[in-house]
C-alpha cells in the first residue's frame, strides 16, 4: 500500500511542480503588473492562460527524464533537497544544450537560459516539499524483508 501512496504522492508532486515552473517562467518573462493598469482583466486572463499552456508543454517536456529522477530517488531513498534542485537545474538547462526533447535550443540567450534553469530549480523545490521529502520505499521490493511490526 505505501508503494501506491508514494506513486500518488509523486504524481501530485509532479503536477505541483510543473504548475510552479510555468507560473515562475511566464511571471519572469512578462512580469506580474500589465504596462497600463485598465488592462489588468486582460493581462491576468492572458497571465492564468499563458501559464496553463505552459505547464502543459513543461509537463511532456519534462515527463521522462523527471520520472527517472523519481525513480532513482524513490529506489535509493534520497531525501535531500539538494538532490532535487539540482535535477530541476539541469533538467532546465537542457534546451540551452539542444538537447531537449520537444523545443529548440536557445541559441545563446543568457536571459531565456536563466529563467529556464531558475524554472527548473522552482520546481524541484516543489516537487520536494510535495513528494520528495518523504522519498523511499520501506525496502520490502529490495531485500524481501517486511519492516517490524509494533507490538503492543
Amino acid at each position: 500500500m505505501r508503494a501506491i501512496g508514494r506513486i500518488f504522492a509523486a504524481l501530485i508532486g509532479f503536477i505541483l511542480a510543473v504548475v510552479a515552473a510555468a507560473v515562475f517562467m511566464l511571471s519572469a518573462s512578462v512580469g506580474f503588473e500589465p504596462a497600463n493598469p485598465a488592462d489588468s482583466v486582460w493581462f491576468w486572463g492572458n497571465f492564468g492562460i499563458g501559464s496553463a499552456i505552459a505547464a502543459s508543454y513543461l509537463g511532456a517536456m519534462a515527463l521522462a527524464p523527471w520520472a527517472v529522477v523519481i525513480l532513482i530517488s524513490e529506489v535509493f531513498r534520497l531525501r535531500s533537497v539538494l538532490v532535487y534542485l539540482v535535477a530541476g537545474g539541469v533538467l532546465g538547462a537542457l534546451p540551452a544544450l539542444g538537447i531537449a526533447p520537444l523545443m529548440r535550443p536557445l541559441d545563446g540567450n543568457p536571459r531565456s537560459i536563466a529563467i529556464l534553469i531558475a524554472a527548473g530549480i522552482v520546481g524541484g523545490f516543489v516537487y520536494w516539499m510535495a513528494a520528495g521529502r518523504m522519498a523511499g520505499i520501506d525496502g520490502v521490493f529490495l531485500t524481501g524483508n517486511r519492516p517490524p511490526k509494533d507490538e503492543p
